[in-house]
């Protein structure tokens, strides 16, 4: 797939899985934007392996659970690119293993502001900037999709931007836009999960619930992602698409 004259912004995309699918847009022509909260570092290597592919990048340090910030990052990238076609709102933060019970208040609104607040503006920013039969991308988690012990905070701060992808969906179809959620299960070398080994015990545990035999990659992501920033999803919006490995986890 090309998209050559394209420009992608990307969330949380200085490494993990927000890396993988900047990565992948840029290599098939887009102009990416890489946006960063506090890892300038990561910023500068992944704006090096865009160039070394061939691609063209900036690095914009934005937070985005903040909504000014958020305003100045889309701002930044129509001044950088002149505008913005693909938006993919993959920011996020994982707090797992703790139980309901436990959960603190500061635990609610870290994971609330982070979660839920900070791609509810993103996604509004990309619905009032992203270009005519532009693609929006939210990546929400499988954790909202089958509930989990210890997971009841997160999966809650996950879910509510889902709801939000099929209203804009409707709001924006008669500018030919798409907007769906991307739904993976566990990422290998992604968030909680980078550099981890196969053996350590509770990845073993989920790797054995996967029927494929193995948990996805930012790769993975990618290809789904691309898909879906694609001309080729036009008649896909307003969905969820799950991609966890047939996994009952």
């Amino acid at each position: 797939m090309s998209f050559h004259g394209k420009v992608a912004l990307v969330t949380g995309s200085s490494k993990g899985l927000g890396k993988g699918i900047a990565l992948r847009l840029a290599r098939q022509g887009a102009r990416v934007v890489i946006n960063y909260n506090k890892d300038e570092e990561a910023a500068k290597a992944t704006l090096a392996e865009v160039a070394a592919a061939g691609g063209e990048a900036v690095a914009v340090q934005a937070d985005v659970s903040d909504v000014e910030e958020i305003e100045r990052l889309f701002q930044d990238a129509e001044a950088a690119f002149g505008r913005v076609d693909i938006v993919v709102a993959n920011a996020g933060i994982e707090k797992v293993n703790i139980p309901v019970v436990e959960t603190t208040e500061e635990d609610f609104d870290l994971l609330m502001r982070v979660n839920t607040k900070g791609p509810f503006f993103v996604l509004r920013a990309a619905a009032r900037h992203v270009a005519d039969h532009g693609r929006i991308i939210n990546v929400a988690s499988s954790s909202t999709v089958r509930p989990q012990v210890g997971l009841g905070l997160y999966g809650t701060s996950k879910s509510a931007p889902k709801y939000l992808v099929r209203v804009l969906a409707l709001e924006l179809a008669h500018r030919g836009i798409t907007v769906n959620s991307l739904v993976p299960g566990p990422v290998d070398g992604a968030g909680i999960f980078t550099g981890v080994s196969d053996e350590e015990p509770y990845k073993k545990a989920l790797i054995d619930s996967i029927p494929l035999g193995r948990m996805a990659t930012p790769e993975d992501v990618a290809d789904v992602a691309e898909f879906l920033a694609s001309d080729k999803s036009f008649f896909v919006t307003g969905e969820e698409l799950l991609m966890n490995g047939a996994s009952s986890n």
